[in-house]
Parts: structure tokens; sequence; C-alpha cells
């Protein structure tokens, strides 16, 4: 029986509501539960240092807990023996799950001890997610189309067809249900916490970076920028608006409505408004070119800008203003370059993370790991960490990517980088608590 339009808006509604808030797992579009068999059911609000790639949702790169502001060291490193492309997923106790390249999941202790690792079999893994019950839950693809892989304790425990495999896969957006939105090619689809599928729908063109959660929806960008949003139970979903151009890194939600992303060949931070569709160009950048994946603290936006000469770490405020800017690192160019700035950028900008007080950890095109203390006004101060990533070799390495393949905040006053050779650094600054255990790579 087909629903009257007002029956579908209201059904659309409730699915927003239940998207948000997740009230019940039990709900009428909930999971599915054998009432003879015992059952427990993980919901709410994903807790953890880091639980999707850019930390959250929002994909802010913001911190929950403070970063360290000096004194830098390792705490740890543990050399996993596989090679990784993503940035950490940190749960609520501080346990560390890292994918590696081929699809391995490795679970590290808070102190950096193994305590398990899993081979899937899985091929060109997306950046991962960790669900309310810590399944760490990724996309594979293959010539068969993609897969959505669930991972739990040591096993696979689900793996569920979600579509199209041509293409890159975005990183997956955990509800706070338990369940977990994912995509492959233009397929999106809602799976619960047991990898079955709630409900899904079809874009037109490829998704391109991490789904976004915002007003409701799910926000889908493209590989050319164009902006789509989409309540889960809905049959199609409505095209908002467009960057222009493609987007470097991934976008972040700046407040409840608003999508900012670094555009134009990495010249342009542009913001979409996801209620209005309005399109608007904040700053352009002149000498530089800045990194994606800004770092959202409030209404500020902090980024690396490369010019042939230096990475820089800058603060923007609401109208593109520079507010305050540190000299991350300055680079010895041969005589007689004049490539520009192009020719120094990463293939793979690492993304920084910021906290609450705007203290920003980052990673140096080099390799190495830094901290800028409370970027809010003026010149910055920076300290560098001594012991650098390594160099990738192989594939990574040809790429020219960073060596780091990724930052997350870890625990009060510490942060954990994975590198591209597959080490893994816990780094804490000179007031931490955590007791010091290194180990060698």
């Amino acid at each position: 029986m087909t629903r009257p339009p007002r029956a579908r808006r209201r059904a659309h509604a409730a699915w927003a509501v239940y998207f948000v808030v997740a009230a019940s797992a039990t709900a009428a579009s909930g999971q599915a539960i054998d009432v003879e068999q015992p059952s427990t059911l993980v919901v709410g609000s994903p807790s953890g240092g880091a639980r999707m790639d850019r930390v959250n949702g929002a994909r802010t790169g913001l911190a929950r807990t403070t970063l360290p502001t000096s004194g830098l060291h390792v705490e740890w490193e543990a050399s996993l023996g596989v090679q990784t492309e993503q940035a950490p997923l940190v749960d609520s106790r501080g346990g560390i799950y890292v994918v590696g390249a081929r699809g391995e999941v490795v679970m590290l202790a808070r102190d950096g001890t193994e305590r398990w690792r899993v081979a899937t079999a899985g091929s060109r893994p997306s950046p991962a997610a960790l669900l309310s019950d810590d399944t760490v839950v990724f996309v594979e693809t293959t010539s068969a189309g993609g897969s959505a892989v669930g991972v739990r304790d040591g096993r696979v425990t689900w793996r569920t067809h979600v579509g199209r495999g041509e293409a890159a896969p975005p990183s997956p957006l955990a509800t706070d249900d338990g369940g977990v939105v994912v995509a492959t090619g233009g397929d999106l689809a809602i799976l619960d916490a047991q990898g079955r599928e709630r409900s899904r729908t079809t874009l037109g063109e490829m998704i391109a970076m991490p789904l976004i959660s915002a007003v409701g929806r799910v926000v889908a960008v493209t590989g050319t920028g164009v902006v789509w949003t989409w309540i889960p139970g809905a049959p199609e979903p409505v095209r908002v608006a467009s960057f222009g151009s493609a987007v470097d890194g991934s976008a972040a939600l700046v407040d409840d409505h608003t999508l900012l992303a670094v555009t134009s060949g990495r010249t342009h931070l542009t913001a979409v408004d996801l209620v209005s569709g309005a399109v608007t160009t904040r700053a352009s950048s002149h000498g530089a070119l800045w990194s994606g994946s800004p770092a959202i603290r409030g209404s500020l936006s902090t980024m690396v800008a490369v010019t042939p000469a230096s990475e820089l770490g800058i603060v923007l405020d609401p109208t593109g203003r520079e507010i305050a800017r540190a000299v991350l690192e300055v680079r010895n160019l041969p005589s007689g370059t004049d490539a520009g700035a192009a020719a120094f950028l990463p293939a793979s900008p690492t993304p920084g993370v910021v906290d609450s007080s705007g203290t920003f950890v980052f990673a140096t095109a080099e390799g190495r790991l830094g901290v800028a203390p409370q970027m809010t006004a003026g010149d910055g101060t920076v300290e560098l960490l001594a012991t650098p990533c390594p160099q990738p070799v192989g594939v990574a390495g040809a790429k020219g990517a960073s060596p780091v393949a990724g930052i997350a905040p870890l625990s009060e006053g510490a942060f954990v980088a994975t590198c591209r050779s597959g080490a893994v650094l816990a780094v804490v600054g000179a007031s931490s608590s955590g007791e010091s255990r290194p180990q060698h790579l």
C-alpha cells in the first residue's frame, strides 16, 4: 500500500528524530531481536577519543580531551608489521584500533600492548568507524562490488554487500543507535549493529569523502563537490548545493547547518549552508596552498598552509580573517627551485587535530609530529617531536604521501599517531601523568 504524502512526511520526520536522538534501538525501524535468545544491544552516542575519521561525525578534528602543549615525548612505540593509510580509532578506555592497507585490524591497549589482530581479507579498505559496541566497520571494494565489514573482539562478525565497488569508498558514519551508514560508489545504506540493512538509496555521482551527520540527515559530498543530504528511510536523497569544485580532504561541520571545506585547487575556504543551499567563499589564500580537512573549534578554523619555504598553521575567524599563525616547519629548498608550493605539498596531507583551548597537533610533510599550543591570537610557538615517522616504502612512498597516516586524541594530555610504515606512536607532554613504557620499533 502506498502511503499518502502527509504520512510519508511524518515517517521521514520520525526517521530524522530517530537518527539524531536514537531514543531506542527497538523502534519500528530498529534492530531485529530474537526473543528466544538473550541479546545485548549497545546504544547511545559513542564515547571515546576518536571513533570516526576526523574524530567525530561532524568531521571537525576536535578533541574531547586536552592535547599536550610542551615537553613532547614518545610514551610508547609499537610496530604492527602492516602498512596503513588511516588514522587510528580510539575507544572510551583508550583502546586503539588500526586498519591495515590489506584489511588487517589490530587492537592495542592504552599501554601499547597488542590485544588482538585479525586478517579480514579485505581489499582497499575505507577509513573505519567504531560503533557503540566497539565493532570496527570499514568498507572494502572488490571486482564483485563493495561490502561493509564488521570486526569485534578479534573476529569478523559480519560482512554485508552494500553496492558498487569501482571507487575508493568514504569513511562510514556511526549512528547513536549502534548502527552505521556506509557508502560505496554512489550507494548509501544504513545498517544495524549486526550488519543488517535497514534502508538504502542511490545518488547520481560517486561519494568521495567521509559521510557527515547534520540537520537530522546524512550528508554526502561527491567527487565534483556536489552536496547531497538523505534522511535514512526516505526513498530519495536531496541535492542541496555544490562547492563548485572538488573538496581537498574532508569537509567539516562548523555549526549545526554549515559545511566548510578547502576547494578550488587548495586556494579557497568555501562554506555551504545545508538549509538554504547558499555557497560563499569564506577566505582565499595568497602565495600558499591550504591542506584540506580544517580542524574546527567553535567558529574558528585551523589549517595548514604550505609555501615553498615553510609549512604554517593558521587560524581563521568566521569572516575568513587570519587571527593567528605559527611556523610549523621551515623547508631547506635547493637553490634555483621555482616550482612553487604545489611541488612540495604531499599527495595525501595529514589533517591535524585541535582541542578546546586552541592547541593544534599536526604532522609535517617530512613525517615529524608537533604541537602549536593555544593558537588564539598573534604568532604561536611550536614544538616538534624529535622522533619522526619513518619514510614509507613501496606504493605509499611512491605516492609522495606524508609518512604520518593519521593523528587522533588518545587521553588527557596525549595523542596517538599511525605511520604509513605500520608504526604506532603514543605521544604525551611534560605534564602528562601517563606512565612511560617505550618500545623499540
